[in-house]
C-alpha cells in the first residue's frame, strides 16, 4: 500500500478513505502516531475521486465569499444542557433541532474500547449524548463519514480541515442543499502516541476505563481544562496535567498545524463555526459562552429559526476571535526532543521536564535580543539625565 497521491503528512481528515467507492483507501496511524490515508493499488482504478476532495492538496478554502458573515455571543437556554457541554452548548443544540427536522448527524465520540475518538453516526436524541464536550486528539473519521448517503439529510460536525474536505466532497455530490457543516475554532491536535503514553500511566491508577471527559466546569468554565478518566482519576492542566502541557505547549502536534493550517480566524468551509468565548467581554462568566459564526446564509437562516432554543447577543470578530489562535501554532524547540520521547519507555514527566528545560533554553536568546535593544535607549536615557544634571 501507498500513500494517496503520493501525499505524506496531510490533515488525515479521511474523506479520501469515506468518498472512495472502491474502498481502496484506509485510514492508518503512521510512525509519528496521525492518521494517514494509504492506497490499495489494486482496488484503485485512478477515479481521482480523492483528489478531488483533498483539502490539504490546495491553498485555498472552500468559503462563501459573497456572505457578509455574522458574529454572536450564544449559549443554550436549557440550563441543564449548557451545564454538562464544554462552553455553552450551542454545538449540541443544533445538532439536537437538525435531529428534530429528520437530519441524521455525523459527530465526534470517545470510545473507550479502541482508547480512540471517533466520528459516528446519530439518529436519535439519545445517541447524540456520546457527543456531548470537547475532544481533543484526532478523530477516526473513515468509518462514520461513510455514512454519507445520497438518499439522507446530514449535519456533519468536524475539525476545519475535516469540514473543508467535506464540502468538496458534498459539492462533487450535489449535495449542498442535503449537508449542513459545523467546525470550530481549532488548536491543532497532538500525536496518538502521546495519548497512549498518557493514557497507560493513568490506568495504572485505574481499574478500567470506561469513560473521558477533556472539560468538565463543576470549579467554573475559565478552569474547565480537566481531564475525568474513568471513576477515581481527574487532573487539571492549572494544577500541571500532563497530557495538557504537552498539547496547549504545542510539543507533539500533527506538522500541518505548524505548517499549514489555513483556517484561523474566521476562514472557513462551514456553515457555522463555535467556540469558547474567552475574552475580556466574558471573564466572569463562569457558566460558558459560545463565540457562533454564521458564514453562510443557510448557517445564519439555521440560527434565526433556533431563537427559541438558543440566546443569542450580536457581536464581532474581533470579540468572538479575541482569545483564539490567530495563526498557526509555533513549533517549540523540544519537538525534536518530544516526539522522539514518546516513542521510548520515558514517562511522560520525564519527557515534559526535559521538554521545559530546553524551551528555557531557548528563551534566553529572547531575553538577551530584547535587552541588547533596550540597552541604546537606555545608555540615551541615562546621558541625557547627565546633561541636564550638569546644566542645573
Amino acid at each position: 500500500m501507498s500513500s494517496v497521491l503520493g501525499t505524506k503528512d496531510c490533515y488525515g481528515c479521511g474523506v479520501c478513505a469515506a468518498s472512495c467507492k472502491r474502498k481502496a483507501i484506509h485510514m492508518n496511524l503512521n510512525s509519528s502516531g496521525f492518521y494517514e490515508p494509504m492506497v490499495d493499488e489494486e482496488r484503485c482504478v485512478h477515479c481521482n475521486m480523492c483528489d478531488i476532495v483533498c483539502s490539504f492538496r490546495t491553498e485555498n478554502v472552500e468559503q462563501d465569499s459573497s456572505f457578509e458573515v455574522q458574529c454572536y455571543a450564544g449559549w443554550s437556554r436549557d440550563n441543564e444542557v449548557r451545564k454538562v457541554c464544554s462552553s455553552g452548548g450551542v454545538g449540541f443544540e443544533i445538532a439536537s433541532f437538525l435531529l428534530n427536522k429528520n437530519y441524521c448527524a455525523i459527530l465526534c465520540r470517545y470510545n473507550p474500547q479502541e482508547k480512540r475518538v471517533e466520528h459516528y453516526l446519530a439518529k436519535t436524541e439519545d445517541e447524540l449524548k456520546a457527543s456531548i464536550g470537547s475532544k481533543y486528539i484526532q478523530s477516526d473519521t473513515s468509518r462514520g463519514f461513510a455514512q454519507l448517503r445520497k438518499d439522507s439529510k446530514y449535519l456533519v460536525v468536524g475539525t476545519p480541515c475535516q469540514i473543508d474536505s467535506m464540502r468538496r466532497w458534498v459539492k462533487k455530490l450535489h449535495m449542498d442543499d442535503d449537508v449542513f457543516l459545523v467546525d470550530f475554532f481549532c488548536h491543532g491536535v497532538p500525536s496518538m502516541l502521546m495519548w497512549d503514553k498518557y493514557l497507560s500511566e493513568v490506568e495504572k491508577k485505574n481499574d478500567g476505563i470506561n469513560h473521558v471527559s477533556w472539560r468538565n466546569k463543576k470549579t467554573g468554565w475559565h478552569d474547565s481544562w480537566v481531564m475525568s478518566i474513568g471513576d477515581h482519576y481527574t487532573s487539571r492542566f492549572s494544577q500541571g496535567d500532563l497530557f495538557y502541557r504537552m498539547y496547549l505547549k504545542n510539543r507533539c502536534l500533527s506538522k500541518p498545524c505548524y505548517e499549514k493550517c489555513k483556517f484561523k480566524g474566521l476562514k472557513s468551509a462551514a456553515d457555522i463555526r463555535i467556540g469558547d468565548l474567552w475574552g475580556s467581554k466574558y471573564a466572569e462568566n463562569e457558566e460558558g459562552v459560545n463565540g457562533v459564526v454564521a458564514l453562510t446564509k443557510a448557517g445564519s437562516v439555521l440560527l434565526k429559526e433556533m431563537e427559541s432554543v438558543l440566546h443569542l447577543e450580536p457581536s464581532t470578530e474581533m470579540i468572538v476571535c479575541e482569545s483564539q489562535m490567530k495563526r498557526s501554532a509555533r513549533r517549540p524547540v523540544s519537538y525534536g526532543y518530544v516526539m522522539k520521547s514518546i516513542h521510548s519507555g520515558k514517562t511522560l514527566r520525564n519527557i515534559d521536564k526535559v521538554a521545559s528545560l530546553i524551551e528555557q533554553v531557548e528563551n534566553v536568546p529572547r531575553s538577551l535580543k530584547y535587552y541588547a535593544s533596550r540597552l541604546p535607549v537606555k545608555m540615551k536615557e541615562l546621558l541625557q539625565g547627565f546633561v541636564k544634571k550638569m546644566k542645573s
